[in-house]
């Protein structure tokens, strides 16, 4: 009979915990690679995001602003008396109808946020805190959206009591006269401008007349009730943006400059 042959137990130890290293160091190596695709991918979505809400930013501090001198300027008419009102210069009596009413409102830039939350990659973001309040700044704009609808909606009960008044009359879009856009036709604000030139010139009387109108002055008041309010809304959003902004560069960093 041969000799039984010895089993290499400790070769074979051996060789089995080289196999079991080697696949918890494949295991290891592919969830370092996914992760740092995510991350890569995080990196992305975080970089779109800051790009979209410093837009936010600007155009909602522009928004607030707008609203904010068009409320003085009403409330200033308000106060006026007959000869301070004849005495205006007819850029004040032009800016002064003007500010009676307008349905600017706040026009977010959300390509990237509603991509997210409809494609339900919004976990891609780590940071649970910027989740939240990337959701809570949609349900904000979305929310203002119902004060933005009254205030069209009262911005033409105003223009049309103002067309029963004699109205409207010419004002310069963009601060740009009629030749001021001698060679610049193609902007809007120029084409605007130019095409309405036939409109005529308000005058210190027109303003005053449209004062001393109680029904277009109760509208022109309510209209800026309903911008107060609207622009109340755009305040929280700014307040949002401005959150999510901190936390995107949180998250960004070392990567923003």
């Amino acid at each position: 009979m041969g000799e039984i042959q010895k089993i290499p137990w400790k070769r074979l130890s051996v060789e089995a915990a080289a196999i079991v290293v080697s696949i918890l160091l494949a295991f290891a190596i592919d969830a370092w690679w996914d992760d740092r695709q995510e991350r890569a991918e995080e990196i992305e979505v975080l970089e779109a995001l800051y790009i979209e809400f410093e837009t936010n930013r600007d155009e909602a501090a522009s928004v607030i602003s707008f609203h904010d001198r068009d409320i003085q300027s009403v409330a200033t008419l308000m106060e006026l008396r007959q000869d301070g009102i004849l005495a205006l210069p007819a850029e004040v009596v032009e800016e002064m109808i003007s500010s009676f009413a307008h349905p600017r409102t706040f026009d977010a830039v959300r390509g990237s946020v509603d991509a997210l939350i409809s494609s339900g990659k919004i976990g891609i973001l780590r940071d649970r805190e910027l989740r939240a309040a990337l959701i809570t700044f949609v349900n904000v704009v979305d929310d203002a959206g119902e004060d933005a609808n009254y205030l069209g909606q009262s911005s033409i009960t105003v223009w049309n009591e103002i067309a029963r008044n004699g109205g409207p009359w010419r004002t310069k879009v963009g601060g740009l006269t009629a030749k001021d856009c001698a060679g610049l036709r193609p902007h809007r604000s120029c084409y605007i401008n130019v095409a309405l030139d036939f409109l005529p010139v308000a005058t210190p009387q027109d303003l005053l007349r449209l004062r001393n109108n109680t029904v277009l002055m109760g509208y022109v008041r309510q209209n800026k009730v309903t911008a107060v309010h609207y622009s109340a809304e755009i305040r929280q959003a700014e307040i949002q943006i401005e959150t999510v902004l901190r936390l995107i560069e949180e998250n960004l960093k070392p990567n923003v400059k």
